[in-house]
């Protein structure tokens, strides 16, 4: 009986399977049979995303004539990748004149406002956080709560003054310091 081997050049079980493959003999073929075996390989994945909450924005806004019912836009950059609470007051309760805040004689001396927030929100649908405050009740401090849900971007300030009171307003230069704070809930 002669054997014809096929010179290959493999090592090991795969270098006999070759071999085995090129024997005429099907029996003998079979007794050198390769089992297969399968292996498992788990690769542990891992990753972090830092938390972050910042708040930009503000600028001067100017109303000009103030003879109520004027409106003024703010926009806030709002990063936060976390829930979050906005803080906001008003220093003085309204615009007020420079000088003689409590006015003269008929004429006022402050006008107040109206301050109505939107901040667009993912919880993990899209929603808006709102309020609407007036300036009297933001000398003390009020706060929105975004609950579960992170920021989806800015967040607008929208101002109206109110109609004056009395008489009307006193001449002269009025202003208020309005503060937005930014607290995270980490």
């Amino acid at each position: 009986m002669s054997w014809f081997f096929k010179s290959v050049s493999l090592a090991g079980a795969a270098g006999l399977a070759a071999a085995v493959l090129a024997a005429p003999s099907p029996v003998l073929a079979q007794s050198y049979a390769i089992e297969a075996t399968f292996s498992k390989l788990d690769a542990v994945l891992s990753g972090r995303i830092t938390d972050r909450c910042e708040l930009a924005g503000g600028d001067e806004l100017n109303f000009g004539e103030l003879t109520g019912h004027e409106t003024a836009i703010a926009q806030l950059t709002l990063n936060c990748n976390v829930p979050f609470e906005l803080g906001l007051q008003s220093a003085r309760g309204g615009l007020t004149h420079a000088s003689l805040p409590r006015g003269q004689g008929p004429f006022a001396g402050q006008l107040g406002y109206t301050v109505d927030v939107r901040v667009p929100t993912l919880s993990p649908r899209p929603a808006v956080l709102h309020g609407r405050f007036n300036s009297a009740e933001l000398q003390t401090r009020r706060t929105l709560s975004s609950g579960e849900a992170i920021a989806a971007g800015g967040g607008r300030l929208e101002f109206t003054t109110l109609a004056p009171a009395g008489a009307g307003l006193l001449a002269g230069q009025y202003s208020e310091t309005f503060t937005v704070t930014l607290t995270p809930h980490l």
